[in-house]
C-alpha cells in the first residue's frame, strides 16, 4: 500500500469512515520496502490504495514522483516486475 484513506466525500462510499482522511507513506519508506521485498527475492511488485491518484497530497508530492522512485530501486537486470 501507498497511502491509506481518502480525499473524498462520496456519500455512496464508507471508505473514508473506514479508514479515515488520507496518510501517505512517504517515498523514503516505500523505496526501502521496494529494496527490501527485492533482496528478499519477489519477483512482482503492485502498488494499492484507496485512493491511488491522491498519494502524495497530504505529504506535499505526487504520484509521478512516487513512480521514478520506485522505478530507480528496481533492478537493472529487469528480474522484478513493477
Amino acid at each position: 500500500m501507498i497511502n491509506a484513506g481518502c480525499l473524498g466525500a462520496c456519500t455512496y462510499c464508507k471508505t473514508k469512515h473506514a479508514r479515515g482522511h488520507l496518510g501517505s507513506y512517504t517515498i523514503k519508506s516505500l523505496e526501502e520496502h521496494i529494496r527490501n521485498v527485492v533482496a528478499d527475492g519477489v519477483k512482482d511488485i503492485w502498488i494499492s490504495s484507496e485512493d491511488t491518484g491522491a498519494y502524495g497530497r497530504d505529504i506535499g508530492i505526487n504520484l509521478p514522483i512516487l513512480l521514478e522512485a520506485i522505478i530507480a530501486e528496481l533492478p537493472f537486470d529487469r528480474s522484478t516486475m513493477f
